[in-house]
């Protein structure tokens, strides 16, 4: 397959990943409070009866989980659905960002040998490298937001590259932002529709995270096809 056909391919998986998540939250959003004693609104509420102690339990179990190779998309939807699409976003993209530089350290200061070993014929672990030496920030930016590896997994090869820890840390944070918007505004807006209290605020961002989302994709293909060519 070429170039373009295989990011072609990785767009259109980013969004059935998106699409299928929020599918799957919608479910069980609708079979936790139409089914059930409206446990749905009942979660949401002890969570903000929590005060301060339900964002930082959430941003704890999100991040070590996310070190675990738990997709990071999970986390975010659900994080919208209790915490509402603007405190979603802050706790999934600090919960994000602190599991990524975790995986990062344990990669690079814990089982860099392994890693080393177990990836050393891996064609996109060499590519990784590679780019590592000649354009970190952009092999950075790129694999957050064009994933060809799981999240997680990204951060640990990431560990045992060339990258620097400081541009990691932000350049992850940064690039996933648009991404975590979308998906704290789309868990919020569906838990709020199936409730009964739909998000008319929730659905504009969705919309707006969605378009730069798939401006910031496109403007990152080209680039992705362009490092392909130079390599």
């Amino acid at each position: 397959m070429d170039q373009s056909g295989t990011k072609q391919n990785i767009s259109w998986k980013l969004m059935l990943k998106a699409v299928a998540a929020m599918a799957a939250l919608g479910v069980l959003s609708y079979v936790l409070e139409h089914w059930g004693d409206r446990y749905s609104s009942r979660l949401s509420t002890f969570v903000a009866d929590q005060g301060s102690l339900g964002p930082l339990v959430f941003i704890a179990i999100n991040a070590v989980l996310t070190m675990f190779l738990i997709p990071q998309v999970i986390f975010t939807l659900i994080a919208g659905a209790l915490f509402g699409w603007k405190l979603g976003t802050v706790y999934a993209s600090v919960a994000m960002t602190l599991g990524a530089i975790g995986s990062f350290f344990i990669a690079r200061y814990g089982v860099r040998e392994w890693l080393q070993a177990r990836y050393s014929d891996s064609p996109v672990y060499r590519k990784m490298q590679a780019l590592s030496m000649s354009h970190p920030l952009h092999l950075i930016s790129l694999s957050r937001i064009i994933p060809v590896l799981p999240f997680p997994v990204t951060s640990y090869l990431l560990g045992i590259t060339e990258v620097r820890s400081l541009p990691y840390a932000l350049l992850t944070w940064v690039s996933m932002l648009p991404e975590t918007v979308f998906l704290a505004s789309g868990g919020h807006l569906l838990h709020t529709g199936i409730t009964g209290r739909a998000s008319v605020e929730a659905a504009v961002a969705l919309g707006v995270a969605g378009i730069g989302l798939g401006v910031v994709v496109h403007r990152m293909k080209k680039k992705l096809m362009e490092s392909g060519e130079e390599g």
